[in-house]
């Protein structure tokens, strides 16, 4: 293996040393999205990030199985699509049909498998009647509920203590019997017909959806679990809770890496808030390239927004101009990546990777030697096609 990683562990609260269960293997798994409409730019400043780190995971030498479920069972699918007058199930097929070609278009391309979460809801009905089996749920009026109090480490992931969980209340319904308790299984009917449970027609809750999902195609351990920041409480949080329940093994996740949101305005981009701008709409004035250079100019665990964009194009154009002058597509000699390596190697920061490509690419245009001015320029087009960006693209 080249380097020694370091990732920022959210369980921890620090920088760790990679280390994975079974090397040169690693597994990972990261949060796909809600399919009720075409994905934005926050996904995609997530998923670019994540599939820069899996192909840094791959320049060091690891075999990496990386898993992405696609949620497409969720109240606001439901109402988008009898908006659109379309069945559920239906419309969340064409909404994901277009999340995946988004990411072709932005160039993610180390996703090794995607899971409709819509696959696995028998195995999410198993999966409740064992945490009823085992103590850890309680059934009331049709619903099922996970039973926090019974889980000791609840809380541990966002670093909050009992105290601060009740002021975090979820789900308010008179019939938990806790405030940090959270749905299981729902008496509501998301999809015509859909689906007969031990507890009456109804429909799975989102926490259960990623476990039923990563069980059976990670089992009960794994490496890697990614996603936004704003996915540690509750959702993360809940998967601890269920899976280390279910399998008995832990941890259930060795690193927890989690992604800044991008905000608008000083507000999260979300749907839920309206003020999205859409994948496909912001590649009609910009290139993958150029977003991919700007989400990586940024350190992956900051809040970002899209202020820098412009000074960040001209950026990228500056190097391509250099790069394209001395590193033509006949190549240099191999030169040594070793502060782009060690700037990776520390919590994957791009940001001071994208400085010594930057230093690299002026001290080629000052070389007075030909030959060493190609060869250090076509280091910056290796170590720029590592994190699936091309400075011989165009500018």
């Amino acid at each position: 293996m080249k380097g020694r990683l370091a990732l920022f562990n959210t369980m921890s609260g620090r920088k760790e040393p990679f280390l994975p269960r079974d090397p040169p293997h690693v597994k990972m798994f990261v949060c796909g999205p809600t399919v009720q409409s075409q994905a934005h730019l926050g996904h995609a400043r997530t998923y670019i990030f994540y599939d820069a780190l899996a192909r840094y995971l791959g320049y060091l030498g690891y075999d990496v199985f990386y898993l992405m479920n696609i949620t497409d069972i969720d109240e606001t699918i439901t109402r988008a699509a009898r908006k659109a007058g379309e069945d559920p199930l239906g419309y969340s097929e064409r909404m994901t049909a277009s999340f995946l070609d988004d990411l072709k278009l932005l160039n993610v391309a180390t996703v090794t498998h995607f899971e409709p979460v819509s696959r696995h809801v028998g195995e999410m009905i198993a999966q409740v009647e064992s945490l009823l089996d085992r103590g850890f749920a309680y059934e009331a009026g049709g619903w099922v509920y996970y039973d926090t109090t019974k889980f000791r480490r609840w809380g541990r992931l966002s670093h909050q203590s009992k105290q601060d969980l009740t002021l975090r209340p979820l789900e308010l319904s008179p019939r938990k019997r806790s405030l940090n308790d959270f749905a299981l299984w729902r008496p509501e009917t998301l999809v015509a017909g859909r689906w007969r449970s031990p507890w009456g027609q109804g429909s799975p809750g989102w926490h259960i959806q990623d476990t039923a999902v990563t069980i059976p195609i990670l089992g009960p351990q794994y490496d890697i679990h990614g996603g936004a920041y704003d996915l540690v409480y509750p959702h993360h949080e809940a998967e601890i809770a269920q899976g280390e329940t279910l399998t008995g093994a832990r941890p259930m996740v060795r690193y927890w890496v989690h992604a800044g949101l991008l905000h608008m305005e000083g507000q999260k981009m979300s749907k839920s808030l309206g003020n999205i701008v859409a994948i496909r709409d912001a590649l009609r004035f910009c290139t993958a390239d150029e977003l991919r250079f700007c989400f990586l100019s940024i350190h992956y665990r900051k809040e970002a927004d899209l202020s820098g964009f412009v000074a960040a194009r001209r950026r990228l154009a500056a190097l391509r101009k250099v790069a394209k002058r001395f590193g033509g597509p006949d190549g240099g000699d191999e030169q040594p990546l070793a502060r782009f390596e060690r700037a990776l190697n520390d919590d994957f920061d791009s940001p001071r990777a994208l400085d010594w490509v930057e230093a690299t690419l002026k001290a080629a245009a000052k070389a007075g030697d030909q030959e060493k001015a190609k060869d250090l320029a076509w280091s910056t087009v290796r170590a720029m096609r590592i994190l699936g960006v091309d400075l011989l693209g165009s500018s």
